[in-house]
């Protein structure tokens, strides 16, 4: 991607936060950011004196992360966070899927991050392969003072070999519990650690929790060419910025309105008496079914027809 492209495509997101008059987010991620970490910077300026954006992040693996980029970061006052991504609460566990030394390359990053005071959080996405390392990685992410930690379901690719990482709706039932003890136990004792629960199905643990997607309602992802996707885990294209601009595709998406109208849900996800607060995840739905109005998966009041 071109300096040039990189800044038409921010020209049309800046545009349309300043027209709608909303105080943007923007999380910039790949690949991996800090593989081109000159046009991270080139684009964190923009952020930092564009007034439509208060908010930046960058999601990234964590391995690149040394004393220069660190004191390059720090000079941005948008940047509220850095997200790390660790797949396993110890060496051994991530390194499976990240390869060997990663873990250590990882751990060292977020621990530059943390010393140079920029926010931190941690994404575990959650695959059969690791969930037996949840209590791990909370303590770890507690232990080393992570600001923030989202665990993530695994989306399948719709192969056999990514098939066999994704769990069952009763193993993420039990695990969403586990967590919840841990998060509880966190905030009642005042310590740091925010586990981020936000996020369909968490209701069916705690009342208190869970949240709705935000796809097709306030989040767009955009990806290095151009083409805009309802999120970067429902791979269907729904245009691209610089050729239909933002504003086409995000009004005139029949995709979005099909996501936004929860009555074309197609299954139980669209009766469910919890679809005002929830309405599932629209890509474990096209992962597992081929269609993103289907059931969510994972959910095991759908599978069961109880929630508790």
């Amino acid at each position: 991607m071109s300096v040039a492209q990189l800044d038409a495509i921010y020209a049309e997101l800046s545009k349309a936060i300043s027209t709608w008059k909303k105080n943007g987010r923007i999380s910039l991620t790949g690949g991996e950011p800090f593989l081109e970490f000159e046009k991270l910077l080139h684009i964190l300026n923009k952020i930092e004196k564009d007034e439509a954006f208060y908010w930046a992040g960058i999601l990234s693996n964590g391995t690149l992360i040394d004393d220069k980029k660190i004191a390059e970061l720090t000079k941005f006052k948008k940047l509220k966070e850095v997200q790390i991504s660790i797949d396993g609460g110890t060496e051994r566990v991530h390194d499976l899927t990240r390869g060997k030394g990663s873990f250590s390359k990882a751990i060292n990053g977020l621990a530059k991050l943390i010393s140079a005071g920029i926010p931190t959080a941690v994404m575990f996405t959650l695959t059969q392969e690791n969930a037996g390392s949840v209590a791990d990685i909370i303590d770890l992410a507690d232990r080393m003072g992570i600001d923030a930690l989202t665990i993530e379901r695994y989306t399948p690719l719709g192969n056999s070999e990514s098939d066999l990482l994704k769990l069952s709706a009763g193993r993420l039932k039990e695990i969403y519990g586990q967590i919840k003890q841990k998060k509880k136990q966190i905030e009642s004792s005042g310590r740091k650690l925010k586990i981020r629960t936000s996020r369909p199905l968490w209701h069916l643990i705690d009342e208190s929790l869970g949240g709705f997607c935000p796809v097709g309602y306030s989040s767009l992802c955009i990806m290095h060419d151009g083409t805009a996707y309802p999120c970067r885990r429902l791979p269907i294209p729904l245009g691209n910025v610089l050729n239909d601009g933002i504003f086409k595709i995000w009004y005139k998406s029949d995709i979005l309105w099909n996501i936004r109208r929860k009555n074309r849900m197609t299954s139980s996800c669209g009766t469910c008496e919890d679809l005002g607060r929830c309405g599932g995840c629209r890509a474990a739905a096209y992962a597992e079914n081929g269609d993103y109005l289907a059931q969510d998966p994972l959910c095991w009041k759908y599978k069961t027809g109880k929630s508790q």
